[in-house]
């Protein structure tokens, strides 16, 4: 007759966090709401532009650049530190998305894990609450059509952060692993999952930018005679 072995320690904490869950979590909803929301938030804003002049494009990449820094300092600053007020997002982040994928366990083994994955319910409406009064606040500093260009950026680049996010946790030989360029960025997150490497190094999640402008983008050395 066969004996059960007891499960490793790792099995048994990251079905702990799991367990954590809500039992009525719905994972198509939680990824398709803030898809809608911000894909919806970003039409809206495209088609309220108006006769855009050339110097207002400058938005987008304006906003992009603001967007890979505020992500990189986020990420190192209140999801790696105990910032007052936002303790709760540290516990989060590092209690339950750091300890249930590490560095070479980061594939979802559940739909039931996005919980774990993806930005808490409700981020989108918060995202979008905060940059319309920064959207209008930019309008008046510079144009109509920039802040709505910029506005539209944002919640591309929320969506894109989500999709990209969730692409890396996907298992080992997804089809969206072989999109261009995918497999270099999986490779930066899945080297930030490394405890001893967390809160130090990889803190943009898209696109690693400010890793490179801060000198935290950590990658093995080449070996000697390599």
């Amino acid at each position: 007759m066969a004996v059960n072995e007891p499960a490793p320690p790792r099995a048994r904490r990251r079905a702990r966090i799991a367990a954590r869950i809500p039992r009525g979590y719905r994972p198509a909803l939680h990824l398709a709401a803030p898809t809608a929301l911000g894909a919806a938030a970003l039409t809206a804003a495209v088609g309220l532009v108006d006769a855009v002049e050339p110097l207002e494009l400058l938005a987008v990449p304006a906003t992009l650049l603001l967007a890979f820094a505020f992500e990189w300092w986020a990420h190192r600053s209140v999801l790696h530190r105990r910032a007052p007020l936002l303790g709760a997002l540290c516990e989060r982040h590092e209690r339950e998305h750091h300890l249930a994928f590490t560095a070479d366990d980061m594939a979802l083994r559940s739909a039931r894990e996005l919980w774990l994955v993806l930005m808490p319910p409700g981020s989108a409406l918060l995202v979008l609450a905060l940059l319309l009064p920064l959207a209008a606040a930019a309008g008046l500093l510079f144009s109509r059509d920039a802040a709505l260009l910029g506005l539209a950026t944002a919640m591309a680049f929320f969506v894109s952060y989500e999709w990209l996010h969730l692409a890396y946790h996907l298992p080992e030989g997804s089809a969206v692993h072989r999109i261009p360029g995918l497999a270099r960025l999986r490779e930066h997150h899945r080297r930030h999952h490394d405890p001893r490497l967390m809160k130090r190094w990889n803190f943009n999640v898209t696109v690693p930018l400010f890793d490179l402008v801060h000198g935290t983008r950590w990658s093995p050395r080449p070996r000697d005679g390599a």
